[in-house]
């Protein structure tokens, strides 16, 4: 049985797969519900030696019959940026299915899990042992948790990852990385009539926000951005503001683009906290690292292989990119990487997510191409 006849046949089962793996909420740090019935799936599947790690990763290697050769890694995400704690409802009309998270990342773990189910009844023994992980804490504040321990894990082992995320329209061989900080600003405060004059934490952390904005980005290598996201603070509309909260990120495309930014951020963080009316506290919540030095060789023939793969069998051809992705820890370490994924859809991080599935049999044919002649072509 050929993939394509293998999807065909297995579609049905497909969609429902991850119809019944959106319903579980998986909100970073939490995946632990989603990773037991992973884990489950697969050793129904005859993958006894999966298990789920202290980061929550599902963890499934095969072993190749070349122990010595690279380890090939291929994963996908379990978490979303939803906090939903119970269960996520799913709806299949107008030709998608529709629910926050089905596309980023669950489609592409189902389409994981199908190979492996693929794999299991073909009896296949790769010639590199390959790796499939269903990583936790790629979104947001995860700060690419399981994607930083399954990497640690096999340090010095890895010849390539491919990381399955968002659709295959688009993908990821560049690396930005970003740095995220949480800034508080707290003063006396006081009765905006009595105490008028008294400094206010809303006043102080304006003038700090202003100061960020005065930044020029454009000497800096590539692409470098910043935002303030969120502010949070004060008492009421009669009371100067005592306690105030910043969150504040800047990302680059390029390590020194980084560097800079954080000198740039030192500086005006140190203006004031040497003020006396005023205390500050900076504490990071994110750190995500930039490109490194990866083989531009091997990039190539890894971005040739999956543009090629992804255009045979669904006849559109992916525009890469740069992009932030579990991706990000491989390619800081010189590890080629590359990031697509296996369907077409829209609305992500929005609870109006949804996944054409139309897209479906055809992306989780790329998806499996993938992988399977990574099995006897490794780089």
């Amino acid at each position: 049985m050929d993939i394509k006849t293998f999807a065909k046949e297995h579609f049905e089962e497909y969609k429902a797969l991850i119809c019944q793996l959106t319903a579980i909420p998986a909100p970073s740090h939490h995946e632990e519900r989603r990773a037991a019935f992973i884990c489950e799936y697969l050793h129904q599947l005859g993958y006894g030696q999966a298990f789920i790690d202290d980061a929550k990763n599902v963890i499934c290697e095969v072993k190749g019959s070349d122990l010595e050769a690279p380890v090939h890694i291929f994963m996908a995400h379990t978490d979303t940026v939803f906090p939903d704690e119970t269960e996520i409802p799913v709806v299949v009309e107008d030709g998608c299915i529709k629910a926050p998270g089905v596309g980023d990342d669950t489609t592409n773990v189902c389409a994981i899990l199908m190979t492996l189910k693929y794999l299991s009844e073909k009896k296949i023994v790769p010639k590199q042992t390959m790796v499939f992980a269903l990583n936790s804490c790629e979104e947001g504040l995860g700060n690419l948790k399981g994607c930083r321990a399954l990497v640690k894990q096999y340090t010095g082992r890895i010849g390539q990852l491919v990381s399955y995320d968002c659709g295959y329209n688009a993908g990821t061989v560049w690396a930005v990385g970003s740095r995220r900080y949480e800034i508080r600003i707290r003063t006396t405060g006081g009765h905006s009539y009595a105490d008028f004059g008294a400094t206010n934490a809303i006043a102080v952390a304006a003038d700090m926000i202003h100061d960020f904005y005065e930044i020029d980005t454009n000497t800096m290598p590539g692409k470098t951005t910043y935002n303030v996201g969120l502010i949070e603070g004060g008492t009421s509309v009669n009371t100067i503001a005592q306690d105030v909260k910043i969150l504040y990120e800047y990302r680059s495309d390029r390590m020194m683009g980084l560097e800079l930014m954080e000198r740039e951020m030192s500086v005006i963080v140190d203006k004031y906290t040497d003020r006396e009316d005023a205390r500050v506290d900076i504490e990071m919540i994110g750190d995500r690292p930039s490109m490194g030095q990866v083989d531009k060789k091997k990039m190539a023939e890894l971005q040739k292989r999956a543009e090629g793969i992804i255009f045979r069998n669904t006849g559109v051809m992916p525009m890469f990119g740069s992009g932030s992705t579990d991706c990000n820890i491989p390619l800081s370490m010189g590890i080629p990487a590359i990031c697509f994924g296996a369907y077409l859809g829209g609305g992500q991080h929005t609870r109006e997510e949804y996944v054409r599935i139309d897209s479906l049999e055809t992306g989780l044919c790329a998806a499996m191409e993938m992988i399977c002649e990574d099995m006897t072509n490794p780089l």
